[in-house]
């Protein structure tokens, strides 16, 4: 017997409170990992604007110190339609334009660093033709209300920009939390913002984006990977298609200098490193069956040459397998689920060859292969499905050269011992007289 369709006869509130909102936003992210993901907007901000690959033209500043917090770009800025209805939004809109390729794209990056930092924050931006201003105080606005209504930020300014030459997007944060200001009174926190930033961006900086971090410029740094005659490392790209959507897959693996901390897979999306030198069961390491029952080990010194990189890229970011505050791989995506297999496959070869390695000892012809090799760009390294080693063919030692003995002595006393040696020649005198001082001497063993 079905039962009849209900009748709704009221409705009840089951909207956020700001306060719990705030909350439960800004929790499970590290200070540094938000300012990260402020950067992550610029860079993509300066992909939207760049008329070709490289990114030579734009600039990221970030600054803060006791009295506050700020970064600024010059990339094409915030149109004030997209500022009303889109940037400001608690998530992506459906209808939310987007760029191609870009790094953002949950909607919650810039609004979860923001309340993550500070009490106050405003966002200026200026376009070619018009330029706004949105200044927050979060403890005013919490107290506005929770109405939908009073969910909206006060625009305080809005109309042309004078100067179109000058573009970009400038944010300030004033009233910083004092767990924030603490940490970015630290001088620590500048080398490890830099040292987060010139990995999360490699891309990015390689293409010519200038960053600067309290005045300091950070510098691009080329991947490579040990490449030569005899070693070969993986190296492919192949095309997945998840959701109806293409998503490009390029899988690189082979071995670098040994640094037990930098070896591991490195994961990449659309230029955005998510992953680095990534050593657990999430990435393969000690849970892939290699031979029978054995598993992929875990990571140790032996292994400290291993080097694996993922690069996924897609006009559609929501189907690429990062986390939403970007700092990590979500296993569970389908676009990482399909190449975990070839991930396997390609670290069992580039761990066997090092397994040999090792049997070998140092003096062997994997030792002189991986000494003579050279340190290549990734993007430089041979197409290649497979990991090839070709041991050089070392050509047999030549005969040691004979040694010429010659003396001078007395003509009568050389007759009498040619005599007595029973020898027919000088030459024969000599290697006699050579091989009797051997055995007297007991240097035949």
């Amino acid at each position: 017997m079905s039962r009849p369709e209900p009748t709704i006869v009221g409705k009840v509130d089951a909207s956020p409170t700001k306060r719990f909102f705030i909350a439960v936003l800004i929790k499970d992210i590290d200070l540094i990992d938000a300012i990260v993901e402020l950067v992550d907007n610029s860079v993509d901000g300066a992909k939207a604007a760049s008329q070709d690959s490289s990114l030579a033209q734009f600039r990221i500043e970030v600054d803060f110190d006791a009295e506050g917090f700020s970064i600024s770009d010059n990339a094409s800025g915030i149109s004030i339609y997209d500022a009303e209805n889109y940037a400001f939004r608690f998530g992506r809109a459906f209808d939310a334009p987007s760029v191609p390729g870009s790094v953002g794209e949950f909607g919650v990056g810039m609004k979860r660093a923001l309340f993550k930092l500070g009490r106050e924050f405003e966002v200026e931006s200026s376009t070619t033709s018009e330029q706004f201003l949105v200044a927050v105080d979060v403890e005013s606005w919490q107290a506005d209300g929770d109405e939908a209504k009073d969910w909206h930020f006060p625009m305080l300014e809005k109309g042309e920009n004078p100067d179109p030459t000058s573009t970009g997007t400038t944010i300030r944060v004033k009233r910083l939390y004092p767990y924030a200001l603490e940490e970015l009174s630290n001088p620590t926190t500048t080398t490890r913002l830099i040292t987060i930033l010139r990995q999360a961006h490699e891309e990015a900086l390689g293409s010519g984006l200038e960053i600067i971090v309290n005045k300091y410029p950070l510098q691009a740094r080329a991947t490579t990977l040990l490449s030569s005659g005899s070693i070969q490392p993986i190296s492919y790209t192949e095309e997945l298609e998840i959701d109806g959507k293409p998503v490009k897959v390029s899988l690189i693996a082979g071995i670098g200098e040994r640094a037990l901390a930098d070896s591991g897979w490195y994961v990449y999306c659309n230029g955005r490193q998510i992953e680095r030198a990534e050593q657990s069961e999430r990435t393969g390491w000690q849970t892939a069956v290699i031979e029978g029952e054995k598993r992929t080990p875990k990571a140790h010194w032996q292994y400290a040459r291993f080097r694996g990189y993922l690069f996924f890229e897609s006009r559609y970011p929501d189907v690429l397998p990062w986390n939403t505050t970007k700092t990590g791989l979500d296993v569970e995506a389908p676009a990482y689920r399909r190449v975990r297999v070839e991930m396997n496959v390609a670290m069992r070869e580039v761990l066997k060859f090092l397994n040999e390695l090792d049997e070998e000892g140092k003096e062997g012809s994997i030792s002189t292969a991986i000494s003579s090799a050279s340190h290549t760009v990734l993007g430089n390294i041979t197409p290649s499905r497979t990991f090839v080693f070709t041991a050089a063919q070392v050509p047999p030692s030549p005969a040691p050269k004979e040694v010429p003995i010659s003396f001078k002595c007395d003509p009568v006393r050389y007759e009498e011992v040619r005599e007595a040696l029973g020898a027919s020649s000088r030459r024969q005198v000599g290697e006699m007289l050579f091989e009797y001082y051997r055995a007297a001497e007991g240097l035949d063993g």
